[in-house]
């Protein structure tokens, strides 16, 4: 079925003859900030989002786990056929894509440490050249978020799709990231300025998912997503404890990003802690298999 797989890859993007089992494929990617697409090997492409999506201090089967991720997620938007500007296959905006920087860009962020850190990426992707998480035979929607705070979060609870391989898991392994606990301050004014239109707010979690994240909130008479909440006062997570001062609104923070998939400082933990990167991807993804794409 994987040479299934890479045919149908293959059928959708360019391929560069060289001297391989099957030729690697090409990509097309929308860099959204120039509106340019720049073409790639997608091996390439993968360094460039490790690079992009995941602290190169991070330990190296780490590094693999978000190599493996970066390539699954790629692949599958391929064969699902997204849509980009520009008839490109992907896009560098984390809004629709992942994230993407060039070595250039990347010796920008790292001018002192730019070649031991290429090289480290670039081995972790060496490593697992081809690998791809698959559920029945198909590459798995590998989302991944920064830090879950102790529990990720399942497919069903986040946008209401129950996923298979995307369930709910306990993970003892990312306190060390800054954003396992964080505290935000919202003045009740802008609370109310932006919710309510006037001089009060009664402000309470309605509901929350088995992992503790908020679904729901209640806002006087009014109901908010907790997506929607997150986004309007631009938090870290749903993962929250409300306290309600005189004049603020207190709100105490597990984790950072939406919960779903690989927790990276989970990952990381787990690295530290001697398991290898199959195991990280076993753990945060339920049922799953690896492939290797034979290019």
């Amino acid at each position: 079925m994987m040479m299934v797989l890479i045919i149908a890859i293959a059928a959708n993007l360019k391929v560069q003859p060289v001297q391989e089992t099957i030729p690697q494929p090409i990509i097309r990617l929308f860099l959204h900030q120039s509106g340019q697409v720049i073409e790639l090997e997608i091996e390439k492409y993968v360094a460039g989002v490790v690079a992009a999506e995941m602290p190169a201090s991070f330990e190296l089967e780490a590094l693999k786990a978000q190599a493996v991720c970066a390539r699954t997620y790629a692949c599958k938007k391929i064969l699902d056929r997204k849509p980009y500007p520009l008839n490109a296959n992907l896009s560098d905006d984390i809004n629709c894509c992942q994230a993407y920087v060039s070595w250039e860009g990347f010796q920008e962020l790292h001018p002192a440490r730019y070649e031991e850190l290429k090289e480290k990426i670039q081995s972790a992707v060496s490593a697992t050249r081809g690998e791809l998480i698959s559920y029945k035979d198909l590459p798995i929607d590998a989302l991944y978020h920064s830090t879950c705070g102790g529990y990720t979060e399942s497919a069903a609870a986040a946008w209401g799709s129950d996923i298979p391989y995307l369930q709910s898991v306990k993970c003892n392994y990312c306190s060390e990231s800054d954003y396992y606990e964080s505290t935000q301050v919202i003045s009740l004014g802008m609370l109310q300025d932006k919710l309510t239109g006037n001089d009060s707010a009664h402000i309470e979690i309605s509901q929350k998912s088995d992992s503790g994240r908020a679904r729901e909130l209640r806002v006087n008479d009014q109901l908010i997503s907790a997506g929607s909440f997150r986004q309007l006062f631009n938090l870290p997570s749903t993962n929250w404890e409300l306290k309600k001062e005189s004049k603020e609104l207190i709100i105490n923070s597990r984790g950072y990003g939406h919960g779903v998939g690989l927790c990276q400082y989970g990952a990381n933990g787990m690295a530290q802690q001697g398991k290898g990167y199959r195991q990280i991807l076993s753990h945060y993804y339920k049922n799953i298999r690896l492939e290797k794409l034979n290019y």
